[in-house]
């Protein structure tokens, strides 16, 4: 994995722009808006002169001297939105036949494991003898080319957030079309309603579309409740074409979305893949994720053996789950980084599916939430989850606007005395409190928001000294 820099991406993207012929009708519009453009300047220099005693600003200025004239401000103001309607006319057509040149387009989208689907359908598809090109947005934005090598996008700046843009779905089309990509895999990086309608109706206009799931997570942008988070999430779902799911609860509201749209709905059921096949990946995925790219193979008429081995030789996201081992005050523990777990439901669900793998044991837990003070609901249903469902021996939180946390833990019950606010909390500090509470063989969950400036530092902190991937995940003994 390396890092591309902002300025070779777009000194390549501006490489790859074909350079397509103008039709006759866009000649014909050029045409006039030139012989309009040089009327105009021949008029005002003929008008702008002034009459006898006008100002010395118009003498010594005439060409600035016709926007006197409301019909001259008129004629310029029609003449700069034709050329620019043009100009937009013209890169518009030009993004429609690129993505016309890739022939598969999967869209990914969903509440969880948007960014590890990605991945997996894009090696599957690779591993198929596919020139893929699959974009991911993630803990970390990256661009995985057809040869499987990782560009990162965007590192994390100085505060913690990449920044981002749905614009980049157009460059990374422009991309791929230069790369003669044979398929692109892109994750959904829009949140707002209308951005997911633009993400796919403009920008992607996928082939196959995927909601990985519906979770209780943002709702205080396309909620207010799960069927309306269910309905705008169904926004990207493409026209006439199929949407992959492994959602259960809410398919009745996906697949009447889907109706609207003329697209089918086909759900890939976790309970077809093996524990044997999960257990093999070097890193922690999910059934579900890897069900939906199962799926996406077959409808594609892949080789479902070739899919899997691509899968195997995929690179986790900077964001998966991971279990680290680590020597405290009082003996090795195992800290969880689950910081990419955003949601109530997922977590809950993480922990007993890591737990019936035997890849922890069953407590003590330290908790500690990483919050944010944008995500003031966030950290509320997490308080009330982590201070009342899972049996925490301490919890220590941490970030901005820790009350919000803090308030709703209290008040489900958990006792005060075993609750740490530690508000702008150093991850050294944060890691030296960690080590000294948490007893011999006991479970530390880090959950709440990676992207920040403490989620990049104490996982850099963490990775210090530890071994590959694969030993990240040895089975915890019975």
């Amino acid at each position: 994995m390396y890092k591309v820099s902002n300025g070779q991406l777009a000194a390549t993207m501006e490489e790859s722009a074909p350079s397509k012929r103008f039709s006759r009708f866009e000649k014909i519009v050029i045409g006039l808006i030139t012989f309009g453009l040089l009327v105009l300047a021949v008029w005002a220099t003929l008008v702008g002169l002034g009459p006898a005693g006008s100002s010395q600003a118009v003498t010594v200025l005439p060409r600035f001297s016709f926007l006197n004239n409301p019909f001259a401000i008129g004629l310029s103001l029609i003449l700069f939105w034709a050329v620019a309607g043009t100009a937009g006319y013209k890169e518009w057509r030009n993004h429609l036949k690129r993505l016309e040149s890739i022939p598969i387009r999967v869209h990914v989208n969903g509440s969880r494991g948007k960014t590890g689907t990605s991945r997996l359908v894009g090696a599957a598809l690779r591993a198929n003898g596919l020139r893929v090109v699959t974009k991911t947005t993630g803990k970390m934005p990256a661009i995985i080319d057809p040869q499987g090598k990782e560009h990162i996008l965007r590192a994390a700046e100085s505060d913690g957030f990449p920044e981002g843009n749905i614009r980049e779905q157009k460059d990374i089309v422009t991309y791929a079309a230069k790369l003669h990509a044979q398929a692109l895999v892109v994750e959904c990086m829009a949140l707002a309603p209308e951005s997911q309608s633009v993400s796919e109706e403009k920008l992607i206009r996928a082939t196959v579309g995927v909601i990985t799931n519906v979770r209780h997570d943002h709702l205080d942008v396309i909620g207010p409740d799960m069927v309306s988070a269910a309905r705008n999430l169904c926004r990207m779902i493409p026209k006439g074409q199929v949407l992959v799911t492994c959602e259960d609860k809410l398919i009745h509201v996906l697949r009447e979305e889907a109706a609207k749209r003329g697209a089918s709905v086909v759900r890939a059921d976790p309970n077809t893949v093996p524990d044997s096949i999960i257990e093999t990946f070097p890193y922690i995925t999910f059934k579900e994720n890897l069900a939906i790219a199962l799926k996406v193979s077959q409808l594609l008429g892949l080789d479902k053996d070739k899919s899997l081995e691509g899968m195997l030789q995929s690179q986790p996201d900077y964001g998966t789950v991971r279990i680290l081992g680590r020597q405290g005050l009082h003996g090795r523990y195992t800290v969880i980084i689950a910081f990419g777990v955003n949601d109530v439901d997922s977590l809950v669900n993480v922990m007993d599916e890591l737990v019936r793998r035997k890849r922890i044991l069953a407590g003590p837990y330290v908790g500690l939430f990483n919050s944010r003070n944008d995500r003031a609901q966030r950290s509320a249903e997490f308080g009330a989850l982590m201070g009342r469902k899972i049996p925490f021996e301490k919890i220590i939180v941490t970030g901005e606007y820790v009350g919000a946390f803090t308030r709703s833990a209290l008040k489900v019950g958990f006792p005060k005395d075993r609750l740490v606010a530690l508000e702008g909390g150093d991850p050294k500090q944060v890691l030296s409190l960690l080590d000294e509470a948490t007893p011999r063989s006991g479970v530390v969950l880090a959950t709440g928001n990676m992207v920040t400036s403490f989620g990049y530092g104490f996982i850099g902190l963490l990775e210090e000294g530890q071994p590959a991937w694969s030993s990240q995940l040895s089975t915890i003994p019975s």
